[in-house]
């Protein structure tokens, strides 16, 4: 489960320079004409796709994709396949980064349910133990 929920920590925002660099994370937004070249080899409709930059050349940039955004906002995982994508096919690429304050949260509401868990094993959250003879604790 904290897993899944690490992988919500992550959010995807503008490059800090003019490419990609080899071993960032990346989406790229692809053109309506760079969808329709890419289609043979990502699958028809898609409109993005996310990876790890493998290798950047003059005029293409080379993905391990991890995952497909379709025109429907569909998304298939991959795994790491690489596929090379001419820049002219790419509207815009954005950066994979740790969210800071997805990751407090998700700290504090996991740190939240790992108290309220201990608590009702230990009896419950209001110290409510049973005492010896039933409810009152008195002897019947």
């Amino acid at each position: 489960m904290a897993v899944a929920a690490l992988a919500g920590c992550y959010v995807y925002r503008p490059l800090d320079t003019v490419e990609p660099q080899v071993g960032t994370r990346v989406s790229a937004d692809l053109t309506d004409g760079g969808s329709d070249t890419l289609a043979r080899y990502v699958g028809p409709g898609v409109t993005s796709l996310r990876g790890g930059v493998v290798s950047t050349e003059g005029a293409a940039v080379t993905l391990a994709v991890t995952s497909v955004m379709d025109r429907s906002g569909q998304q298939q995982f991959w795994r790491g396949e690489p596929v090379r994508v001419p820049r002219a096919a790419v509207r815009d690429f954005e950066q994979r980064r740790l969210s800071l304050g997805r990751s407090v949260l998700l700290g504090a509401a996991l740190l939240g349910s790992s108290v309220v868990a201990w608590e009702a094993f230990q009896g419950g959250i209001h110290g409510g133990r049973l005492m010896p003879g039933g409810v009152g604790g008195g002897a019947r």
